[in-house]
């Protein structure tokens, strides 16, 4: 059974393992859309990619892969170009998978094998569709061509050419303050807590050109909405910076 397992982390030829550290960081407990969702919002104001791993700890090429990972080297490169998220996807192989429903969200149907390595720009178009599940074979790969494909994915895309966010404002900075809600409904935008409320931040009236725009959510606020706020103000040309980030 364990070795059915182990060869059920890849449906690709294995060569023989190379030694890599391991790390169990799949949590399956966790409320994956949610982490997503905040590493979008991240993304949006630090400029970075998000990294989105898709894997299990029963797997041995997820743990090698989320090992590497945790390693001097490559925590460096993730601190300075990544917004990292560990998804806990069970086993799809056999049926057993679980939050799918986010590989799909980004364009990737099927698991067949896990680990997937999804990244994605803020606006959470994948860049790397083609090869995401090609990192079934992690744990024979070498430390080298992990790290070089990871350089390689950080690159900006040139059609994405937008001014970055910051991470805090203070208020005397801004030219106005935008309040932003949402639900299952959508994400919503107003100037001030009572509205009126907008669903696409254009709506707004009575803006300058090229504002100083601060973001203020609540507790409620989903960070989908907070990152799709920076994002379509961006398009707009503004500044874009966080009073308060939601909680969820």
């Amino acid at each position: 059974m364990l070795a059915l397992m182990l060869a059920a982390c890849a449906s690709v030829p294995q060569q023989a393992a190379a030694p890599h550290p391991e790390a169990r960081l799949y949590a399956a407990d966790a409320d994956a859309m949610a982490d997503v969702d905040a590493a979008l919002a991240r993304a949006a104001v630090s400029g970075k990619r998000v990294a989105l791993v898709l894997g299990a700890n029963w797997c041995h090429d997820s743990r090698a892969l989320a090992g590497w990972l945790e390693t001097p080297r490559f925590a460096a490169l993730v601190t300075e170009r990544y917004e990292l998220v560990f998804v806990d996807v069970g086993m799809p192989q056999t049926g057993e998978g679980r939050s799918l429903e986010i590989a799909r969200r980004f364009g990737l149907e099927e698991l067949k094998g896990t680990p997937a390595l999804l990244v994605l720009v803020a606006d959470g178009r994948a860049v790397n569709l083609e090869s995401a599940a090609k990192w079934r074979n992690a744990a024979s790969r070498s430390e080298d061509a992990i790290y070089d494909e990871l350089v390689a994915l950080a690159a900006p895309v040139a059609a994405l050419s937008l001014p970055m966010a910051t991470a805090s404002m203070a208020s005397s900075e801004a030219d106005a303050t935008v309040w932003i809600s949402g639900d299952g409904a959508g994400c919503r935008f107003a100037l001030s807590p009572e509205g009126p409320w907008v669903a696409d931040v254009a709506g707004l009236t009575a803006l300058p050109k090229d504002p100083a725009i601060l973001l203020r959510g609540s507790a409620d606020t989903p960070w989908r909405c907070v990152a799709a706020g920076i994002f379509q103000f961006q398009k707009l040309g503004a500044k874009v910076g966080l009073a308060s980030g939601p909680a969820s």
